[in-house]
């Protein structure tokens, strides 16, 4: 008889956690110039690069959390293309999909100046850089399309492929954009623009992704459940799953008493019996031997986003609440019924799952709803169990 192992962890009391901050959690310090290395880039010199130039460098294998990688991480570059899409996410950045007139495209973001560390070397150039911004677009929280000649000046970065509107394809970004400039004379030589088209909404946005595929708050997509099948139409993407599942039940608030945890583990239990899961093995998921742990977390506020998920989590390891040693390891995030949840501002899910990197290691975790009962419960865990433990990262369905 398989063992289930349910540990009663301390309640974790995360009073320094700063739930409506809107800022990102993924290697920020990266991102934002508060790691250690940030002081050693020259930001007073720059190299003279194109879209082609940064796409042709191989994405690293592995992107650590707080140290940079040279030499794209090390050095800042001025290159120029046409600005097509912008858009200002969930965690405050600016996201701009610029274009060379071969079509190739790839992402700079310019975050907002409060979410730049103290002393932080890109302060300066990211408060600029939004100032030049404001004063020709008006960036809200869905995509806008233009025709813009433009040229930028930052810091490489490289991130992490989750689904992002205008992604290189081997993930390189700038980040921070420390500098803009619009319009033909800001055109390197050599560099077309594109038609111009005006700015709106652009419809393509809308239709790429099935219904269920949402814009999450720090640039990529998510699939969220709403009721239903398990996998409804998607269909294996053919990369990594997770190979050999353990479940790691956190219950999120205080309003999780052993009545209320009781069905939750049950239902958890009740996973591996179920023939959904079985046929996951056919992915090379192991389905047998599933291990599962809870703990409760409290004091996390009335409305969370996914970001504050982040940031819960990250905070619990960095505490040392949570041993996160295992990628293999899915999160279920069972949030206070009291509790009011968004992605992106939609409301409307029963549970998703998603992937970030608090450290090293790539943290899989689905997020349901608390105050589910019955059927309802042990389907939205289900469901999203069963697709982060096949599309861990949340981007490789369609």
């Amino acid at each position: 008889m398989r063992i289930i192992r349910i540990l009663s962890a301390p309640v974790i009391l995360l009073t320094a956690l700063s739930l409506h901050a809107q800022c990102g959690v993924e290697r920020w310090s990266i991102k934002t110039g508060t790691d250690s290395g940030a002081s050693a880039i020259n930001l007073g010199s720059y190299v003279s690069t194109t879209i082609y130039n940064m796409l042709q460098s191989a994405h690293p294998a592995t992107l650590p959390a707080n140290s940079r990688i040279s030499p794209r991480e090390t050095t800042q570059y001025r290159l120029s293309g046409t600005l097509t899409k912008y858009a200002r996410e969930g965690d405050s950045d600016y996201h701009l999909v610029i274009q060379d007139g071969a079509g190739r495209t790839m992402i700079v973001e310019i975050p907002a100046p409060n979410c730049v560390g103290a002393g932080s070397p890109f302060g300066p150039g990211v408060a600029n850089a939004r100032r030049q911004f404001d004063a020709r677009f008006t960036a809200t929280t869905s995509f806008k399309t233009t025709s813009t000649p433009v040229t930028v000046r930052g810091v490489g970065f490289w991130d992490f492929l989750h689904g992002q509107t205008g992604v290189a394809p081997n993930g390189i970004e700038i980040h921070s954009v420390l500098d803009i400039t619009f319009g033909a004379a800001a055109l390197a030589p050599g560099v077309q623009s594109l038609p111009t088209t005006g700015d709106a909404h652009d419809p393509a946005d809308d239709v790429h992704y099935p219904a269920d595929v949402i814009r999450d708050e720090d640039g990529g997509r998510i699939r969220v459940y709403r009721g239903g099948d398990y996998l409804g139409d998607a269909l294996f993407h053919g990369g990594a799953v997770v190979e050999d599942p353990s479940i790691n039940v956190v219950f999120v608030g205080d309003h999780w008493d052993a009545a209320h945890r009781q069905p939750v583990i049950q239902a958890v239990r009740q996973i591996s019996a179920s023939s959904g899961f079985r046929d996951l093995d056919k992915y090379g998921v192991r389905t047998f031997g599933l291990r599962v742990n809870a703990q409760q977390i409290s004091g996390t506020g009335q409305d969370l986003t996914d970001l504050d998920v982040q940031r819960l989590l990250s905070s619990s390891i960095e505490s040392g609440r949570i041993q996160h040693v295992d990628e293999n390891a899915v999160y279920l995030v069972m949030l206070d019924p009291e509790t009011e949840a968004s992605v992106a501002s939609d409301r409307n899910w029963l549970s998703y799952h998603s992937e970030f990197h608090p450290t090293d290691l790539p943290m899989r975790y689905v997020v349901a709803r608390g105050g589910l009962e019955g059927t309802k419960l042990s389907d939205a865990i289900n469901a999203s169990i069963y697709r982060a433990l096949v599309n861990p990262a949340g981007n490789g369905w369609f």
